[in-house]
């Protein structure tokens, strides 16, 4: 959408500026730690290519990371350009002011204006979409308010509940596999491999919650995300099926080959433990906490929510002496322009076009439309203290946690240092060699390390991510507080002639042409609260704004019916002299009327009956003819 400046302001601020001063100082942290990896690789180079190119990749890594955040925490405080079109309208504006606006924003609308009618004239809201999929159903069944939530809102929720419903079915699905593997239902083979189930568990729940760390597209905004229970189905499946299947594998390995099963056992034996219990209670902690902050703020925006769909509306029918087109011009150019907001023009979402169906004899039948928006004006959301508290809280941890990350990455360097020089005094000519080799321990001890600094880095990040994103996404929501008007009329005209003025003796008089019409006007209003995220940059407000609320205005509805009624009432049937010319020439022809009346009562009164009687006859005549 084109930045189009005017000199009123609308008061639209940039709700990011904490946010991206809190990004800011996270991404500076994260690029000293990137140029200090930089550093170091000039003096590792000397010593190995391999340790020096290791400390450049991990360094790039966090000095792009670093400058990302930067430059993105930095640009979110900026000036927020918002100009005269902002925000987005509901519907196509046909407006012939904003025509080049309405086409840039045609990609970005949320209705029509077909369903915008519906919804006025039905008193019903289709923003509010129904849940999609087992799962989702289930959670809007535990918060029924969560269905008058914004869909990124609603989506972000659907993705932790299906994150935590996921979890749970991993764990009964591993406990199924546990009793399979070590009930003896597979053999021998079940309780060598049970271990390896422990750690694929470990990296499904991670990436079940990194998925859940995913920041919500754009395409959120339009439309509910699918969760179904068909994942959780394949979960059991493959619970029942893996065990059985790894077991008959490994049976026919060892059948076929000259390993036994004492030799796997002793090798598993000698290698560390992931601890991957302890891992998985960690995971538990903290997605527990994190859930409860983030339903917190869901609990103080779902008390906020209002999802009223009422309206005033108003059905009459006015007998006036006007003509048809005169109504449908004084309401689009008088009484919906008076109702500008900072004059700003009116977001027309459906043109006044006039259809006169005129008949014979004067008669006939007209009908007319429109659907009009004022100019949006933010509204604040008053979620209390406690909400921003706790907004700002979970910002600032997810920021903390990338940090963390960043620095456990810091030392991932090292340890994956370690793990190359141990490398190299191993001896890899055959397998019995490197098994017996007496570095081997040494291998292993600093390899597991830089396996765990690397999940701990996974973890941490993910958890970052699910923080700043759900913060990111209570800071970006703004409100607007509208009236949208419907107007509908259709009637009935006829045409008839008179004159006033018209004496014997006189010589000016005005003939009129009365239009007589029946008037039935159906007006349909509504104040509605309207909700959009924004963004930073240039489509900062450029993207779809759904109604959340519609409430009755009886005030507005009164006052645009004075106006129109005021209008009717104020016009002038007869045609009159204003101009004072005029006025003075129909003096003079009137003296002149006086003087001619005053010469004919001199004549006989024969003859001036006679005249009267002609002027009878003419008089009905004319009447005859018109």
């Amino acid at each position: 959408m084109a930045f189009d400046y005017g000199s009123i302001d609308l008061g639209l601020k940039n709700p990011f500026k904490k946010e991206g001063i809190v990004t800011a100082i996270r991404g500076f942290i994260q690029l000293l730690f990137g140029i200090y990896l930089l550093i170091e690789a000039v003096d590792y180079i000397q010593i190995s290519k391999v340790a020096g190119w290791l400390f450049v990749l991990f360094g790039a890594m966090l000095l792009t990371s670093g400058i990302k955040a930067l430059g993105g925490g930095i640009y979110s405080t900026l000036r927020y350009f918002v100009g005269r079109n902002h925000p987005t309208s509901l519907a196509y504006n046909f407006s012939k002011s904003e025509s080049s606006t309405a086409a840039e924003e045609k990609g970005s609308l949320a209705y029509s204006s077909g369903i915008l009618k519906e919804m006025l004239i039905g008193r019903k809201n289709s923003s509010f979409l129904e849940p999609i999929g087992f799962l989702a159903r289930l959670l809007h069944s535990f918060i029924p308010k969560l269905l008058f939530m914004p869909y990124p809102i609603r989506n972000l929720m659907q993705r932790i509940f299906g994150a935590w419903v996921k979890t749970l079915v991993a764990l009964i699905a591993f406990g199924c596999v546990a009793f399979v593997t070590l009930t003896g239902l597979v053999g021998v083979a079940g309780q060598v491999t049970f271990p390896i189930y422990s750690v694929i568990l470990l990296f499904y729940v991670m990436s079940i919650w990194r998925g859940a760390a995913r920041p919500l597209p754009r395409d959120a905004e339009r439309h509910i995300e699918t969760l179904g229970s068909g994942a959780i189905a394949k979960v059991v499946i493959w619970s029942l099926i893996l065990p059985v299947a790894v077991a008959l594998g490994l049976t026919w390995w060892i059948d076929n080959s000259r390993m036994t099963w004492q030799v796997i056992d002793n090798i598993q034996s000698s290698l560390p433990t992931l601890n991957t219990y302890l891992y998985l209670i960690g995971i538990f902690i903290t997605s527990t906490i994190i859930t409860a902050v983030v339903g917190i703020m869901m609990v103080k925006r779902l008390q906020y929510a209002n999802p009223k769909t009422d309206v005033s509306e108003l059905r009459e029918n006015w007998q006036e002496s006007v003509h048809p087109n005169e109504i449908f011009i004084n309401l689009d150019n008088l009484v919906m322009a008076d109702r500008r907001y900072k004059e700003v023009p009116n977001r027309v979402y459906e043109e006044l076009e006039p259809q006169l169906n005129e008949q014979t004899e004067g008669k006939g039948n007209f009908s007319g439309s429109l659907i009009q928006e004022i100019q949006p004006k933010l509204k604040p959301m008053e979620l209390g203290s406690g909400f921003a508290i706790t907004r700002m809280i979970t910002l600032i941890t997810g920021n903390i946690l990338f940090v963390l990350s960043s620095v456990i990455t810091f030392f991932l360097v090292y340890a994956a240092l370690d793990v190359y020089s141990s490398s190299q005094y191993i001896k890899l000519s055959t397998f019995s060699r490197f098994i017996t080799d007496q570095n081997l321990p040494t291998l292993v001890e600093s390899s597991m390390l830089a396996l765990h600094l690397l999940l701990m880095s996974i973890i941490t990040t993910s958890f970052a991510k699910l923080m700043t994103n759900s913060a990111h996404i209570f800071f970006a929501e703004m409100q607007f507080e509208s009236l949208l008007i419907y107007f509908k009329c259709e009637g009935t005209f006829t045409e008839s002639k008179f004159s006033a003025g018209n004496g014997i003796h006189d010589s000016i008089r005005s003939e009129n042409t009365l239009v007589r019409s029946s008037i039935t006007p159906w007006i349909v209003v509504t104040r509605i609260v309207s909700s959009t995220f924004a963004a930073t940059g240039v489509r900062n407000l450029e993207h779809p704004r759904y109604i959340l609320e519609m409430h009755k205005d009886d005030q507005e509805l009164a006052s645009i019916r004075g106006d129109i009624k005021t209008f009717l009432k104020g016009r002038e049937s007869i045609a009159s002299i204003t101009n004072e010319k005029d006025l003075g020439s129909a003096s003079q022809i009137h003296q002149l009327n006086q003087q001619t009346r005053a010469y004919r009562e001199e004549i006989p009164t024969a003859i001036t009956k006679d005249e009267e009687a002609a002027g009878f006859l003419r008089k009905e005549e004319e009447q005859e003819n018109s």
